[in-house]
């Protein structure tokens, strides 16, 4: 029987995504696993699997169309399988009502393949030409990327170069409007520097994020300092090895071994979990992410900071999996690499703490009765004074400080 392709829900807060376009066309051979579409949710690009080997028969959805979750995409089958509709085995969100205009139900019957027609379909080149981020872009701005000259590698069009062309034709008119019109034929006024609407779905979910968590988290925050000379020997020597590894990952590690002690400081559906998930922001140019690491008490350091690499790159490449953006038991943000001392961060909605964390700095430091300059770290754990106090927080702190100062404790 045909099978139905369902937009997923591909993170927690999701409840629609932009459909940003099919890898197949209709009548293509489909294997169980092959990427078949791209997803936009409110946080990454995403691309879908086949759930099923067979042909795609339909291709219901168009690229650029808001589709809720839970709408069938297209259908997938075999030549022979006409008139029959069966769903994947995986329960989905019900299907889109009948009122939304985007994506109507489909039809019972399945004309035979000889009469199914392609719809305009991006070729592979196509999407090999630019990012789905710059596509996705593209699209927003009203912007053909056919008028652009790529300066990435094979003529790859950047981010940068969208933005150019943008900024470039906005002057060139008194409305503002580009060469091709929005979608809904909005101008783009040239007192607003284009660039400041990129990434406007993910500014529209951080914003509701840190609304979210201001507006229903009680905060409080507690910072201590912390020498870091130990640390810092020991990632210069593991570099002389050939096994390379920052603050980050030491951090991450020593932050799932306090929480195993001080499980209040988790979120509260995994305080009894052995796991401990944690999420690291990530900075964007136009936004913020904050994917997950698993089981980071369990995975030695150098594995973490493999997989902390893996997980950035990913978030610049919008290709996040659903699993990578789930939420964790407790988050961390560094910005120690921009030279900041300290900071406060908002705790995530969900969770009940997050660590932030300044830069490892020379600083009049009092070692065992005596002055000196160490490398020292500033950490702020900004806490939900609901679940836990101040001095359970300054606990928490104590035992992050005793395992960076211990740094074996890490590394073993």
């Amino acid at each position: 029987m045909a099978k139905e392709i369902i937009m997923p829900k591909l993170s927690d807060t999701m409840t629609e995504g932009l459909f940003a376009g099919w890898h197949k066309k209709v009548g293509d051979r489909i294997e169980r696993g092959d990427i078949i579409a791209e997803v936009e949710t409110d946080k990454a690009v995403m691309e879908l699997e086949a759930f099923a080997s067979g042909v795609l028969l339909q291709a219901l959805a168009k690229e650029g169309e808001t589709v809720p979750v839970g709408t069938v995409l297209g259908l997938i089958g075999e030549p022979e399988e006409i008139g029959t509709v069966a769903t994947p085995a995986a329960e989905v969100t019900p299907a889109i009502p009948a009122e939304h205009p985007a994506i109507s139900k489909p039809p019972v019957l399945i004309p035979p393949p000889a009469a199914l027609k392609t719809g305009p379909i991006q070729s592979e080149a196509e999407y090999q030409k630019a990012s789905p981020l710059v596509r996705r872009l593209a699209r927003e701005h009203g912007v053909d990327l056919k008028q652009l000259h790529g300066s990435g590698p094979e003529g790859r069009i950047t981010q940068d170069d969208l933005a150019a062309f943008i900024q470039q034709h906005a002057s060139q008119t008194s409305t503002g409007s580009l060469p091709s019109s929005h979608g809904n034929g909005a101008p783009v006024h040239p007192q607003q520097p284009a660039a400041a609407e990129f990434q406007s779905s993910m500014r529209q979910a951080i914003a509701t994020a840190v609304t979210q968590s201001w507006q229903n988290i009680p905060h409080f925050s507690v910072t201590m300092e912390i020498d870091m000379d130990a640390c810092r020997e020991v990632i210069g020597e593991l570099k002389t090895e050939g096994r390379p590894i920052g603050y980050t990952s030491l951090l991450i590690k020593a932050c799932a071994i306090a929480l195993k002690k001080f499980p209040l400081l988790r979120a509260q559906g995994a305080r009894l979990a052995d796991e401990i998930n944690i999420n690291i922001a990530v900075a964007l140019p136009d936004g913020l992410l904050m994917p997950m690491l698993r089981n980071c008490v369990a995975r030695p350091v150098l594995a973490l900071e493999q997989e902390l690499t893996k997980l950035v790159e990913k978030c610049h490449a919008g290709k996040l999996s659903s699993e990578e953006m789930n939420a964790g038991c407790f988050s961390l943000s560094n910005l120690g690499m921009y030279g900041v001392d300290e900071f406060t961060a908002l705790i995530m909605p969900g969770q009940t703490a997050i660590l932030a964390v300044g830069s490892v700095m020379e600083r009049p430091f009092v070692r065992n009765g005596s002055l000196a300059v160490a490398a020292t770290l500033r950490v702020t754990l900004s806490s939900d004074h609901r679940t836990v106090d101040g001095a359970y927080a300054a606990q928490f702190l104590a035992e992050l400080r005793r395992c960076l100062e211990t740094p074996a404790i890490l590394i073993g």
